[in-house]
């Protein structure tokens, strides 16, 4: 610097001589180049120089150091920019001088970065490429939404799912021109004509219900049933992995099953005697001389004395309109309707004994008369508070309900 400063000050020192020994045109030319030399020599020790701002498109966009390098940039834009029609997309910049310090100016690759940035029809955008076949290239924000779309639309809520396409597909970002992009129905149409395979990881809980185990009891009555141990359904954790082409399930594969909560098994204890009387009690009921009230072969029992209940009889089952007999010599107390009973017999016995024939579809008798055993009374029905055609009897002694089983040898 200090070299070019010294020739500076001798070229000014011997213009200044020539100046004084000429004519008066010269003298002021010569002060003009004296000027220029003075001008430079600033210029040169400030760092600064001269330079050219470039507007583009109506926009200050760089400072370049000759429009050369703006040319330079140009290049580098069809180099970056895909297209057969960069050069007709580029407008005509315009230049004006200015004097900046070498910092202020900017890069060939910056210049070409403020073109392109400044440029309509140059976009930034994606080329897919499908086994690296370009197959489709549009807007990078459209391409990557269309894509995000497809991959995603076979998820479930199930589990956690990633997707992806079958064939190699790639995405590659860059600049073009916009004319030349594809519209976004026709990359929708390329993107969703590819397979999507999704692998998700499915986690289920799944109801294992309880089983029923049945206890037998002689201790209890035909008829008899209470639950002693309440069932709880179980939960078992399934981990599956699902593997899935555009939604369509191809395997199924289990990870783990994991007991959650094992099930309790319900218990239910139920009766098998036909009746708890004693030896004893059953002599004594054998010794009243009954018979069965209905006609052998066309009956079954239903329901036994208590049954868990506290049923006060027995139920002997048998088609509607079959006979009913009286099971031992009587006198008819109660013959009509009887509240839950429906129609219904009373026949009293020796002893203080009442035996009590219920839900008949028609009586056979009247309050007062006299019956001998195996006389029809009555019919059997299902009126009253009754759920199908039966016999509901009952044997009372001294107003006391017995089990009337072994009265009619059903023990």
């Amino acid at each position: 610097m200090g070299d070019v400063i010294t020739l500076i000050i001798d070229s000014i020192k011997s213009a200044a001589s020539t100046i004084k020994n000429s004519s008066r045109r010269a003298k002021q030319g010569m002060f003009a180049c004296v000027a220029v030399i003075a001008i430079l020599a600033s210029l040169s020790f400030t760092g600064t120089r001269i330079a050219y701002k470039v507007d583009y498109s109506g926009s200050k966009i760089a400072t370049v150091s000759s429009k050369k390098q703006f040319n330079d940039a140009l290049d580098l834009v069809a180099q970056m920019v895909e297209g057969d029609d960069v050069a007709n997309a580029v407008e005509e910049p315009k230049f004006s001088a200015t004097v900046v310090l070498g910092d202020d100016i900017n890069d060939t690759q910056e210049v070409a970065n403020a073109i392109i940035d400044n440029t309509d029809e140059i976009v930034a955008a994606t080329v897919i490429k499908v086994d690296d076949s370009i197959v489709a290239r549009g807007e990078k924000e459209t391409v990557d939404t269309i894509i995000s779309t497809r991959l995603n639309i076979f998820n479930s809520d199930e589990g956690v799912c990633t997707s992806r396409f079958v064939k190699d597909v790639k995405c590659e970002d860059g600049y073009f021109i916009k004319s030349e992009l594809d519209g976004e129905r026709a990359i929708e149409g390329v993107v969703n004509s590819l397979d999507v395979v999704t692998e998700m990881r499915k986690t289920t809980d799944i109801i294992v219900p309880f089983k029923s185990t049945t206890q037998k009891t002689n201790e209890q009555i035909v008829g008899y049933s209470k639950v002693t141990v309440t069932g709880v359904s179980g939960v078992n954790r399934v981990t599956q992995d699902v593997i899935m082409v555009n939604g369509e399930i191809q395997s199924c594969v289990e990870v783990s099953n994991e007991v959650v909560v094992a099930p309790v098994n319900e218990v239910i204890v139920k009766g098998t005697a036909k009746t708890l009387a004693s030896a004893k009690q059953k002599q004594q009921a054998h010794a009243a001389g009954f018979i069965f009230p209905l006609p052998s072969g066309t009956w079954r029992v239903s329901s036994y004395y208590g049954d868990g209940r506290n049923h006060k009889g027995v139920d002997i089952c048998a088609k509607g309109g079959t006979s009913i007999y009286a099971v031992a010599d009587g006198t008819v107390v109660h013959s009509g309707w009887k509240g839950d009973y429906g129609y219904c017999v009373i026949v009293e016995h020796e002893g203080g004994m009442r035996t009590l024939y219920a839900h008949a579809k028609q009586l056979c008798c009247n309050v007062g008369d006299t019956v001998s055993q195996g006389e029809v009374i009555a019919l059997v029905g299902t009126t009253g508070q009754s759920t199908g055609n039966h016999l509901h009897f009952e044997v009372i002694v001294n107003g006391r309900n017995y089990d009337p089983a072994p009265y009619i040898n059903l023990d």
